[in-house]
C-alpha cells in the first residue's frame, strides 16, 4: 500500500478503510474516532448494520432501531452515539456536537418517552480499538485514510458510505476503490 499523507490523528476524524484491507472487520469500514490519546485509539464502524435490530439483541422494552456493529471488541455490550448530552449525563464528547456513552437507564428512558428521537441517536454493539501508536501506524502504513468528521452523518444511514466518501479518499486509494472486496473474484 502506498504512503499516505501526513495526517494528525484526532477524535472527531473519520478513517477510510484501503479499499483492499484484508481484515474483515473493517474491509471498506468508515470508523468515527471517538477517542484518540496517547493511551490509544476508541472508535465506531459507522457502516456495519446488525442483522437484528434494538428489541431482538436487548431484553425489555426498546424502540424498533437499527444496531449497528462497532467493531470487534467487546460485541456483547451496548455503545451509543448521540447528539443529546442534555438528555444523556455522563457522555463523552467528541467534537462539541457527538457525544458517545453515558448513563445507560437515563438514555433508555429518554429513549422510550420520546424525548429522545431516533435521529438523534445511533446503538453500536461493541467498537474498534487500538493500543497506544497502533493506530498512527496503521495510517502511516496506508491501512486508512483521515477525513475530518464534519463530513459524515454520524447519527444518519446511508446505504454506502464508503462509496459517497470516495471522493475524500487519496489518489492512490482511489485507482483501488472499484476492485471487489475479495480481489480473487476479478
Amino acid at each position: 500500500m502506498a504512503q499516505p499523507s501526513v495526517h494528525s490523528i484526532q477524535r472527531g476524524q473519520v478513517l477510510l478503510a484501503h479499499p483492499l484491507l484484508e481484515d474483515e472487520n473493517f474491509q471498506r469500514g468508515v470508523v468515527l474516532l471517538a477517542d484518540h490519546d496517547s493511551h490509544g485509539s476508541l472508535g465506531f464502524v459507522l457502516n456495519d448494520p446488525a442483522e437484528y435490530r434494538l428489541p431482538e439483541a436487548l431484553a425489555g422494552d426498546w424502540p424498533d432501531l437499527p444496531l449497528h456493529i462497532g467493531g470487534p471488541v467487546d460485541q456483547d455490550s451496548l455503545f451509543f452515539l448521540h447528539c443529546r448530552p442534555d438528555l444523556i449525563p455522563g457522555s463523552h464528547s467528541i467534537d462539541g456536537f457527538l457525544h458517545w456513552g453515558g448513563e445507560y437507564e437515563t438514555m433508555r428512558q429518554e429513549l422510550l418517552s420520546g424525548r429522545l428521537e431516533a435521529g438523534h441517536i445511533r446503538f453500536f454493539a461493541g467498537y474498534a480499538g487500538w493500543s497506544a501508536q497502533q493506530l498512527d501506524g496503521e495510517v502511516e502504513e496506508g491501512s486508512w485514510a483521515v477525513i475530518p468528521g464534519n463530513m459524515v452523518n454520524c447519527l444518519g444511514s446511508e446505504d454506502d458510505l464508503y462509496q459517497s466518501l470516495r471522493g475524500h479518499l487519496p489518489p492512490d486509494f482511489k485507482f483501488w476503490s472499484n476492485a471487489p472486496r475479495n480481489p480473487t473474484f476479478n
